[in-house]
């Protein structure tokens, strides 16, 4: 399988970035919750499309994890710092349980419901999936799309439009590919809380609030299950300035000086 195309910005430790559902390198240069600019400067940020997009690609959470370990056996990443965003941190969480050898850190932004509070979750995947046209955006999903947006108010308050760039991105995919993500996120879940209370490197957990697609609750429970890790919520700009200045504190205590 070919290895996707990458997006390498920086020098130093591999830092590699696993976008959300819907997302992609492109959206999450219009905003995320991470400047990786900023990141850049301390760490070689890693950042690609999850197959290259492709609309035969396998999307299920396993297979990804796969996909990040063939980049990094291809690029030589012997030890990476993982970061995630919705399903990026569900594959970051897979990655560190599978290899934890290979995992430095994590950096887990705005994790999804997991476990029982995933069941409802996975039906609604499976009926998108099942609805949807290889051929044409059905107008449902371009709605369900558009009503999703999780960009925090924040955000769109200082930067105006960026809703609409991401939604232009999240609506702009090939038609087939919606219902290869959605059945990938139908078909995945966290690996099991004793398993996550395994893993045993740094981590920092974000969280945003009144984001009804990722429930604090679930940041606040993984922080509980992952020694010694710690959890943030950006509630305003402020806070997330604030947020990459923990991440810069972060990077420095695990990164050689």
């Amino acid at each position: 399988m070919e290895i996707p195309h990458l997006k390498i910005d920086g020098k130093g430790l591999p830092f590699v970035w696993l976008h959300g559902m819907l997302n992609s390198v492109e959206s999450d240069s219009v905003y995320s919750l991470i400047d990786f600019d900023q990141l850049s400067k301390q760490v070689s940020v890693v950042r690609y499309n999850y197959c290259d997009k492709s609309v035969t690609g396998n999307y299920c959470w396993d297979a990804l994890t796969e996909e990040l370990i063939r980049i990094a056996d291809a690029q030589n990443f012997d030890s990476m710092i993982l970061g995630g965003s919705s399903m990026g941190a569900g594959i970051a969480i897979h990655a560190a349980v599978r290899f934890p050898e290979r995992v430095k850190a994590l950096i887990l932004v705005t994790p999804p419901p997991a476990w029982e509070e995933r069941s409802d979750v996975k039906k609604i995947y499976k009926k998108i999936a099942s609805k949807a046209s290889p051929y044409e955006t059905p107008d449902f999903l371009k709605k369900l799309i558009s009503q999703n947006q999780d960009t925090p108010y924040f955000i769109e308050q200082k930067h105006r439009g960026t809703r609409q760039r991401l939604l232009d991105y999240r609506l702009g995919f090939d038609p087939a590919y919606y219902s290869r993500i959605y059945n990938g996120g139908a078909a995945s879940d966290f690996p099991s809380p004793e398993e996550i209370a395994k893993i045993k490197v740094p981590t920092l957990i974000a969280g945003i609030p009144d984001d009804t697609n990722h429930p604090l609750e679930m940041a606040w429970n993984l922080e509980l299950l992952i020694p010694g890790s710690e959890s943030v919520v950006v509630w305003d700009y402020d806070e997330y300035l604030k947020f990459q200045e923990k991440i810069h504190d972060f990077i420095c205590r695990i990164t050689p000086q």
